[in-house]
């Protein structure tokens, strides 16, 4: 007669539980797919050797729950502070100058992304407006668009 110590039983009744959940996750057709912009945004960031936290989730719900493009926050940041490297008080994204600060990183997306949304100057504008009203200059904006559709290839 074999006889099974209490730790592999233990072990044995958690493999057991760990398969039974994976086949219930994998079973679950109304579990969604990887979002693809997720992948675009890492690859984005990491091409230009930007520095961790990257922020995607954060950026993601802020420009899905305030309807706006996703790619925008995260191009600026790029031409802003080179994805935070250079960022003064959580402010990657040059607001007000980077006079102002952010409690955190996520916070600032937040505050940006809402303000770029449902803000007074930014309300109602294409993408294109809202740049030249962020930023006036030229340059900037076509930098700003160069960048948001390198997100996109």
């Amino acid at each position: 007669m074999t006889s099974f110590s209490p730790t592999f039983g233990r072990m044995a009744r958690g493999i057991v539980l760990g398969l039974t959940a994976c086949a219930a996750v994998a079973s679950d057709s109304t579990l969604p797919l990887r979002d693809p912009r997720v992948m675009r945004l890492e690859a984005f960031f990491k091409a230009y050797d930007c520095p961790g936290p990257l922020h995607v989730q954060e950026y993601l719900q802020a420009a899905d729950s305030h309807e706006l493009d996703y790619r925008l926050l995260p191009a600026i940041s790029l031409v802003e502070s080179t994805c935070g490297a250079y960022q003064r008080m959580n402010n990657r994204w040059g607001w007000d100058s980077t006079q102002s600060g952010f409690e955190s990183v996520p916070a600032g997306i937040d505050y940006i992304t809402e303000q770029l949304a449902e803000g007074p100057q930014y309300k109602g504008k294409t993408v294109k407006e809202k740049l030249f009203t962020y930023n006036p200059y030229p340059q900037y904006v076509r930098q700003v668009e160069r960048l948001m559709r390198e997100i996109e290839d």
